[in-house]
């Protein structure tokens, strides 16, 4: 485990991943010619031109995810690890997705036919992975942050919006429901839980875990326990 200092730098790493990841995704697919930001997935970013960009913005907020990992794990230490070890989990998915392409479908790229694939539904299959893990990751953060209810808040978010996603774009592929918003939803799930794992990292570095204010060493009384005491104490001695 690194020491605690290091830690507290290394969570900066998740904080620069979603920027990173909604900056880039935000810009291309409004600039991107025949893309359509509210329909078309973030993935689908890497079927057009410039493709090459998107997949390693995917790769490496992935390896930002899984650095700020490993400096959140001294911070939160064992009350955290498996909030922790989500998050790291949520990276490796991206770097995944980053080298197992998407198929083709929902109108991008312009003119070129749908298809299923078996590496396509890979891509999909570890999608899902990513959408509960990501959802588990917000929910655990929040209590590894003291923050339960912040983070339940965003995980429910998370999970109604990817599963309205997942049910509109094969409505949408199955042409019932052509056009349907499902690539805002997604980007709704995926920015609210990479914006709360960069609020909790941020508060990481600059307050420390939420315990740090308590910890304290073996054998050494806070303040507020001798004063405790010597409320205690003062009645029994006046009493003699």
């Amino acid at each position: 485990m690194v020491p605690l200092r290091v830690g507290r730098v290394l969570a900066l790493a998740c904080v620069l991943g979603a920027l990173q990841m909604i900056v880039f995704t935000t810009v291309a697919g409004l600039t991107r010619p025949g893309y359509d930001p509210s329909r078309n997935w973030i993935s689908q970013l890497s079927l057009g031109p410039g493709g090459w960009l998107a997949d390693l913005n995917l790769a490496l907020c992935g390896l930002w995810l899984m650095i700020g990992a490993v400096g959140l794990r001294p911070v939160f230490g064992h009350r955290g690890r498996w909030a922790v070890g989500l998050v790291a989990w949520c990276g490796a998915c991206l770097v995944v997705l980053a080298v197992v392409p998407t198929d083709a479908g929902i109108g991008y790229p312009p003119g070129v036919p749908a298809t299923h694939t078996t590496v396509g539904l890979v891509h999909q299959m570890v999608a899902v992975v990513l959408g509960v893990a990501g959802t588990a990751a917000a929910a655990l953060l929040g209590r590894a942050a003291r923050r339960p209810y912040a983070g339940m808040v965003v995980a429910l978010v998370m999970a109604v919006t990817f599963v309205a996603a997942s049910v509109l774009v094969v409505l949408d592929d199955a042409g019932v429901l052509p056009g349907n918003p499902s690539g805002l939803l997604e980007r709704v799930a995926l920015f609210a839980g990479l914006a709360w794992i960069a609020v909790v990292a941020l508060e990481a570095t600059i307050n420390g875990a939420p315990s740090d204010s308590s910890a304290r060493a073996p054998g050494r009384v806070s303040e507020s326990e001798t004063a405790d005491a010597a409320t205690e104490t003062a009645p029994a001695a006046s009493a003699r």
